[in-house]
């Protein structure tokens, strides 16, 4: 029998070893995994644009504040941007009526003094020229080669430090120092439509609301001195912060209070920018929510992840060993440890157009169940030929060779009609839809690889080096 597939079983384990090396000296070197925020921790940044927009525009404002390795993701209108932009419409509606139905203001004399012009005149002309010129604009008007493709959301991800880290904590110590009854019932991050339903200045949208109960009629002036004080001390810059009582039920004392804060960090100003140039060129450009992921969750994320994957790898162990043999068990788990292996070495390969995030996560968990249900239809038909009337002396390369060659077409249909789903995805997809095409299409190929022309070739290479052993202990 000719061996096709197991006769250069060292060469496919050396091709294999050395990405996995190359990718490690990479990451040693420190130029491998592009974490994300996920792992990193920063924020996620949510807009609803209006309309068709350009990607590159964005890409654009963030470089030019220094901002390369942002991820910027399109999305359809979610249910909170369909109602910001009806809210916008809806004023807009008005604006317009009161317009058409204000009665027209007196027209004004055409007889007014040529020296009142003059001065006029002279006054526009000094004003002129003592105004600031206008910062120019980062963005072309022309809006000619925008894609219509529906996805009027922006999202990104940014690697930015949550600066109002434990400011609820300064607040709270200040407020329970004037009354230690008080007690916070409600802190949040404030969405444009918290903003707008609750009657907040809109100044504060992307800020903080911090409420309390204070059990009583409190003075509100000393309550704002204590906490601005506190939060100064804490080193918190802060742009804006608005304190009110209020009460709790309708009709009530008012025993609450409310303060909302905006903090004039670097969020803030990447905000800012981002929002003075995108709406200058998308008017229905409004920002709709931030959330700052921080560095534990993205341990913890990883420590589940790793977890998930031990257990995975556990239970498959004892089933293929109990189903098959041990060591066709140790052989499955070396192949999937292949497969992740390479998929984390083409992550490090192509960290200038990929980050590690949780996509990547649920990509690795996906592969790992594909790749085991080739390998077990591989190992099946070992089983199979092994009982097979004068197959029990064969040597088992020359099994696994026929095992092999007998699924090919099985293995070979089903990875080609999977992979031609994943190509659609990752060409057609928007880009949270390719960080999780890319990794799955890089682990299909490779889990393809290791079952074909390596799981079985293992397990005939072990198989046969602890039946050596185990002669020469008889000898």
């Amino acid at each position: 029998m000719k061996n096709t597939f197991t006769k250069n079983t060292r060469l496919f384990l050396s091709i294999s070893g050395a990405i996995i090396v190359v990718a490690l000296i990479l990451q040693l070197c420190g130029v491998g995994l592009n974490l994300g925020i996920d792992f990193t921790g920063g924020s996620i940044l949510e807009y609803s644009v209006g309309e068709n927009y350009d990607v590159a525009d964005v890409e654009t404002i963030l470089a030019s504040l220094g901002y390369e390795d942002a991820q910027i993701t399109k999305a359809a209108p979610s249910a909170a941007s369909e109602a910001l932009q009806a809210n916008l419409a809806g004023e807009a509606a008005e604006e317009t009526a009161v317009e058409e139905t204000a009665v027209e203001e007196t027209a004004v004399e055409e007889t007014a003094s040529d020296e009142a012009a003059a001065d006029e005149t002279a006054s526009d002309e000094t004003a002129a020229e003592e105004a600031p010129a206008e910062t120019a604009s980062l963005l072309s008007a022309d809006k000619s080669g925008v894609k219509a493709d529906g996805l009027t959301d922006l999202q990104l991800r940014l690697n930015l430090v949550d600066e109002a880290a434990n400011m609820e904590g300064c607040a709270v110590e200040a407020v329970q120092g004037m009354n230690s009854a008080a007690s916070l019932t409600n802190y949040a991050q404030l969405t444009y439509l918290a903003v707008t339903n609750n009657g907040y200045d809109p100044e504060f949208t992307g800020g903080y609301v911090l409420q309390f109960d204070m059990g009583a009629a409190f003075d509100v002036a000393a309550v704002e001195s204590a906490v601005n004080a506190a939060l100064d001390e804490g080193g918190y810059s802060i742009n804006k912060i608005a304190f009110s009582a209020y009460a709790p039920e309708e009709g009530g004392e008012e025993t609450g209070l409310r303060i909302l804060v905006d903090l004039d960090d670097v969020t803030s100003q990447v905000r800012s920018i981002l929002e003075r140039e995108m709406s200058a060129k998308y008017p229905g450009f409004h920002f709709v929510s931030i959330d700052h992921v921080s560095a534990i969750a993205g341990r913890d994320l990883l420590s589940n992840a790793v977890k998930a994957l031990l257990i995975a790898f556990v239970l498959m162990l004892a089933y293929i060993a109990v189903r098959f043999d041990p060591m066709s068990g140790l052989a499955a788990l070396f192949a999937l440890l292949h497969d992740i292996l390479i998929m984390l070495s083409f992550m490090v390969f192509f960290r200038a157009f990929f980050q590690v995030n949780s996509s990547f996560i649920a990509a690795v968990l996906t592969i790992v169940g594909y790749s085991i249900n080739n390998t077990i239809i591989i190992f099946d038909r070992i089983r199979e030929n092994n009982k097979r009337p004068g197959y029990t002396m064969k040597p088992k390369m020359e099994i696994v060779e026929l095992s092999v060659s007998s699924t090919l077409s099985r293995t070979i249909n089903t990875t080609i009609t999977t992979l031609i789903t994943l190509v659609a995805l990752y060409v057609f997809g928007v880009e949270s839809i390719r960080e999780f095409a890319f990794p799955l299409i890089v682990g299909m190929l490779a889990g393809t690889y290791s079952s074909v022309l390596l799981s079985g070739q293992v397990w005939a290479m072990w198989s046969q080096k602890l039946a050596d052993r185990k002669t020469a202990k008889k000898a």
